[in-house]
């Protein structure tokens, strides 16, 4: 018989490697598709929203400062209203409770910062009242 050290398969110890899968499936677990959806949906917005705040034309400069400004306050109000409300159901809720997003945008400014409860003192409300958010001049305000 042959000796186990002529064997060279014998000195080697044996290794078995088994593939693990992740213990939750991508896209099953609701809290971490929460965080993902969170980190994605905010860079976006911010970079829609950065061309609007320009200077309007054809206005005061004071007019267009306060009017930018009063859009900000709208945008930020919007934006926090939106994250109270679950992911899904963001804009159907904000839509029930406001009307749209673009509703309220077209409202008059002072009409805006009531529907939404801002403070309307951050503002110079007498130069904007009139006003949506496009600086437009509303008839009947």
């Amino acid at each position: 018989m042959g000796k186990i050290a002529d064997n060279p398969g014998a000195d080697r110890q044996k290794v078995s490697v088994t593939e693990r899968s992740l213990l939750v499936a991508h896209g099953q677990n609701k809290k971490l598709a929460d965080i993902r959806k969170r980190q994605q949906s905010e860079l976006p917005v911010a970079a829609a929203l950065s061309p609007e705040k320009q200077l309007l034309t054809g206005l005061n400069s004071e007019v267009a400062t306060e009017l930018n400004e009063a859009r900000a306050l709208i945008d930020d109000s919007i934006k926090q209203i939106m994250r109270s409300f679950p992911e899904g159901k963001r804009n159907r809720l904000f839509g029930f409770r406001f009307g749209s997003v673009d509703a309220v945008k077209g409202m008059g400014i002072k009409a805006a910062f009531k529907t939404l409860g801002i403070d309307d003192n951050l503002v110079k409300m007498k130069l904007i009242a009139g006003m949506d958010c496009h600086g437009n001049d509303l008839k009947g305000s």
